[in-house]
């Protein structure tokens, strides 16, 4: 398949692999219970190979503004770049002899242009510096989307919490315990997720790095400017300029426990729903739950259960993500290759985490015991 950078922009006729790795919950047949179109999208050949040209564009201008490039042999890379039609069946080709794309991108970016303009291209870097720096790019975009709903959760969770009245049993250990303020269960769903907003900065400026090493990460092209030119591509892709990190993985890590984080969160939201609508309890009235295909008299909480399977299956990625800190010496490509087998999986199951527990809190009819008022004397 043959697809034009202009086309990769403007549709999705060159989308491949969007979608968690599971064809079984993404055929169609599950509707987005448990996956998040939009998030996945993110992860698409398409999105990638569109940060990829913002990486190479962003480098030859690097190169040209340190003196490294002439202005003329740059302009022509950029442009060369621009127009390229990418011959998508070869990347994936490529893919299967050499572990990722980016030899067969450049080959392909690099083509027929004479050497001081093929030169501007991708020379200094290597394909870590260009796939790690793609996958900041996503996530940040992705952090931006899940702040949005994580503001629209936390705002329709407080109203709940502040015009909520009566009281409810509390329980400790699934046991009956003491009355508590209704309210004071919602704060205990709500509380949790300001935090998990409050940390966005900081976890922004952890992940937002660029990647930028070379070979075997020594960042010494161009000669004695390796610096000075991971600070300007840093500039110009709107990151932050740090230490090569090629085999240091604390940036993942530290997303995974934030998803991780957010995901548990909600699952308590969804375990207390789920147990709150139990027959025989009644502390919670949803409107729209689902149907049971034998006793058509039940009304199951399923977006709660939902809550509670993406929150257990984002907490198990988490344990395999943190293999990926066992990075063999300068570049792993087995550990590497694991976040992204493992990440796009638990950003989809965040983002389907977060649109569900907004639909489930929109489904609250009434919370507290259904206990009826008596009539006033007339």
């Amino acid at each position: 398949m043959l697809c034009s950078l202009r086309a990769l922009a403007s549709s999705m006729v060159c989308l491949h692999g969007a979608g968690m790795t599971n064809a079984f919950t993404t055929s169609g047949l599950f509707g987005t219970l448990l996956r998040d179109p939009s998030t996945a999208d993110a992860f698409s050949s398409a999105a990638f190979l569109q940060h990829a040209v913002v990486f190479e564009v962003a480098w030859a201008e690097t190169l040209v503004s340190l003196g490294a490039v002439e202005p003329e042999d740059g302009d022509a890379a950029i442009a060369a770049i621009k127009g390229t039609v990418l011959d998508m069946d070869a990347l994936g080709i490529s893919s299967d002899i050499n572990g990722l794309p980016i030899p067969e991108l450049v080959a392909q970016l690099r083509k027929d242009l004479p050497e001081p303009q093929a030169k501007a291209i991708h020379t200094g870097t290597t394909s870590q510096d260009v796939i790690d720096t793609v996958m900041v790019l996503t996530l940040l975009g992705l952090l931006d989307s899940f702040e949005a709903r994580l503001t629209t959760l936390v705002a329709a969770l407080t109203e709940l919490s502040q015009h909520t009245k009566g009281h409810l049993m509390g329980r400790t250990r699934m046991q009956a315990a003491l009355p508590i303020p209704v309210a004071m269960r919602v704060r205990s769903w709500v509380g949790p997720l300001r935090d998990h907003q409050e940390r966005l900065d900081g976890l922004r400026a952890q992940v937002g790095q660029v990647q930028l090493g070379g070979p075997v990460g020594l960042r010494d092209f161009p000669k004695g400017q390796g610096d000075a030119a991971a600070t300007e591509l840093a500039r110009r892709l709107g990151l932050r300029m740090g230490p090569v990190w090629h085999s240091n993985r604390t940036p993942m890590l530290d997303l995974g426990h934030w998803m991780t984080l957010v995901t548990g969160s909600l699952g308590k939201l969804g375990q207390d729903i789920a147990l709150m609508a139990q027959q025989g309890i009644d502390d919670i009235k949803l409107d729209g739950g689902g149907a049971s295909s034998a006793m058509p008299h039940k009304q199951n909480p399923v977006l709660a259960e939902a809550l509670v399977t993406l929150a257990r299956f984002v907490g198990i990625q988490q344990g395999g993500l943190a293999q990926a800190m066992v990075h063999e010496q300068e570049r792993s490509g087995a550990a590497w290759a694991l976040e992204w087998l493992i990440l796009p999986a638990m950003a989809e199951a965040t983002g389907a985490a977060l649109n569900q527990a907004i639909r489930l809190i929109d489904q609250i009819v009434r919370i507290g015991p259904d206990i009826p008022q008596p009539e006033k004397p007339d």
